[in-house]
C-alpha cells in the first residue's frame, strides 16, 4: 500500500520540461582564389568541408568568407539545412557571405537580415572605417518548432587589417544586439581577425549586454600554443586563436571545442572550425 502510495505522488508531480540545448559551429571556409592549387583548391575541399558540418550536427553555423558557389556545395552534400545571408558586395549574391545555415527541421526562420560595418550600415557594400575589404554582420530570429523557445543568432567576419573597423564594428554589432526586439537568448560567432586581448574583443566582453566567450570558460588551462584557430593549412594549433562564439548571459556553456579535421596532410580550410554546445540556465 505504501509502495502504491508513494507511485501516484510520483506520477502526480508535474514533469518539467528538459532546458533548451543548442550546438553552434563557427567555420571560416577560405574563400575561392587563384592563389590556391591542388589540394587548397575549394573543389578539392568541399567535400570534406560539407562532412565536418554535417558530421557535427550543429543546429547553427556560422560561415565566413563563403561565396555563393560554396554555399549551395555546402547544401547539396548537406540538404537539410536552410540559410539566412546575402552577399557583402551588392546585398544580393555578389561577394563572400557570412551566411547562417540552420538545421531547418528543428528551427524556423522568423526574421533576419545583414547590415554593413560602416557608418552606413543599410548600405549594401559600404566600408567607412578604414577597411578596404566590405565587412558585414548577418544575423536571424530562430523558433525552435517543438518548444516554442526563440533565439538570436548573429554571425561576422572582421577586417584583418583596420583596428577601427574592428572596433566599431564590434560597437555596432553590439548596439543591435542591445537593441533587437525581444531579450530572447543571443548568440554571436565569427572570424573576428583579433586576438583575446584585442580591443574589439573587450567591447565584446563588455557589453552591454556581457557575452562570455566560451572557449575559456571550458579550457582555462589550454596553452595559447594548443588553442589557435587560423593555420594556413600548415595543421599548426598555435597561430592566434581568432575564431569565436560568444554567449548571452542567459546561457550556461556546456562545451567548447577547437576542432581539427585532416586526412593525410589534407584540411577543408585555412581555419580551425569552433563549436560550442549552450544549454538555457
Amino acid at each position: 500500500m505504501r509502495f502504491l502510495l508513494i507511485l501516484l505522488l510520483f506520477v502526480s508531480l508535474p514533469l518539467r520540461a528538459a532546458p533548451l540545448e543548442v550546438r553552434v559551429l563557427t567555420f571560416n571556409l577560405r574563400y575561392i582564389t587563384l592563389e590556391d592549387l591542388g589540394e587548397r583548391m575549394w573543389t578539392a575541399r568541399r567535400d570534406d568541408a560539407a562532412a565536418v558540418i554535417k558530421d557535427d550536427g550543429a543546429d547553427f553555423i556560422g560561415l565566413q568568407e563563403a561565396f555563393r558557389v560554396m554555399i549551395d556545395d555546402v547544401k547539396a552534400r548537406v540538404p537539410d539545412l536552410g540559410e539566412t545571408g546575402v552577399g557583402r558586395e551588392d546585398g544580393k549574391q555578389k561577394g563572400e557571405y557570412s551566411a547562417i545555415l540552420f538545421r531547418e527541421k528543428v528551427w524556423e526562420l522568423e526574421d533576419g537580415g545583414t547590415f554593413w560595418l560602416s557608418d552606413t550600415p543599410e548600405v549594401p557594400g559600404s566600408a567607412t572605417w578604414g577597411n578596404k575589404v566590405t565587412r558585414i554582420c548577418s544575423w536571424g530570429k530562430f523558433r525552435h518548432r517543438a518548444l516554442g523557445s526563440a533565439v538570436f543568432v548573429y554571425n561576422a567576419h572582421f577586417d584583418h587589417q583596420s583596428q577601427p573597423a574592428r572596433e566599431k564594428g564590434a560597437a555596432l554589432i553590439m548596439q543591435r544586439i542591445a537593441a533587437r526586439e525581444s531579450k530572447a537568448p543571443v548568440i554571436f560567432m565569427g572570424d573576428l581577425n583579433a586576438s583575446p586581448d584585442n580591443g574589439a574583443i573587450t567591447v565584446i566582453k563588455n557589453g552591454p549586454p556581457v557575452l562570455a566567450d566560451t572557449w575559456p570558460v571550458m579550457n582555462p588551462a589550454v596553452p595559447a600554443t594548443e588553442a589557435g584557430t587560423f593555420h594556413r593549412f600548415t595543421g599548426a594549433r598555435g597561430m592566434g586563436r581568432i575564431d569565436y562564439i560568444f554567449a548571452g548571459p542567459e546561457w550556461e556553456v556546456k562545451q567548447a571545442s577547437i576542432l581539427h579535421p585532416e586526412k593525410n596532410g589534407k584540411f577543408p580550410s585555412d581555419h580551425w572550425p569552433v563549436r560550442a554546445t549552450l544549454a538555457l540556465k
